[in-house]
Order: structure tokens, then C-alpha cells, then sequence
């Protein structure tokens, strides 16, 4: 009877932390720090990049020696505001950059306004 409460309690365990972790596959990329956009909210697809790249790829928090250490769930509007400050990029180009640079590395993705911005 032991091993099957055991079970149990694993199944439900598994279950729950994906819940607990779980993510829209594709959300759209709209912080009110920016503002009213000019152009239509980009639909950021999650999954696919979190399939291919390390998470601190984009989720990055540092420490005092400016390592990147990672953050959870952090927004990134919580460090990039609509202006940029001594050491940070505004939260428009930290995007841009971060979005472009990749994609042009890769040679692969959008890299024009409206391949990101697509108007329905």
C-alpha cells in the first residue's frame, strides 16, 4: 500500500510544478513602461526560444562582479525603462538589440519592423 501513496504523491507532485511553472507559449511583448505603441504589439514565442536558448539569455539579473546570474520571472521593465540610465539601455532597445542581433547571428528570424510587428 506504501509504494502506491508513494506514487501518488509523486504524480501529483510532477503535476503541480508544472502548474506552478507553467508559461503562455506565445504572449505578446507589451509593457506599459513603454507607453502607447506605435506599432502593433510583437507576439514573443516563448517556447520556441526557450527550446533553443539558455534561459539567462534574456531573464538576467548580476551580481556585484556583473555576472549574469540569472532571474526567474523577472519583467524586463522591472530594470529597462522607457529612458535609458548610466549602464542600462532603454526597454525598446534592450528588445531591439537583444531580438536583432540574435536573429541577424542566427540568419535566421525577423529582423524588419513589420516581420515583428505584424499588423492583424
Amino acid at each position: 500500500m506504501r509504494p502506491l501513496w508513494f506514487i501518488l504523491i509523486a504524480v501529483f507532485a510532477v503535476f503541480c510544478c508544472q502548474l506552478a511553472h507553467s508559461q503562455d507559449d506565445k504572449f505578446p511583448l507589451n509593457h506599459k513602461e513603454l507607453g502607447k505603441h506605435q506599432r502593433a504589439l510583437v507576439m514573443f514565442n516563448h517556447k520556441l526560444h526557450s527550446e533553443k536558448f539558455d534561459c539567462t539569455r534574456c531573464h538576467h539579473g548580476f551580481d556585484k562582479f556583473k555576472n549574469n546570474k540569472g532571474s526567474e520571472g523577472q519583467p524586463c521593465d522591472s530594470c529597462h525603462k522607457a529612458q535609458a540610465t548610466p549602464g542600462v539601455m532603454s526597454l525598446k532597445d534592450a528588445f531591439h538589440h537583444e531580438c536583432i542581433s540574435c536573429h541577424k547571428a542566427m540568419n535566421k528570424g525577423p529582423v524588419m519592423c513589420g516581420q515583428c510587428h505584424v499588423r492583424k
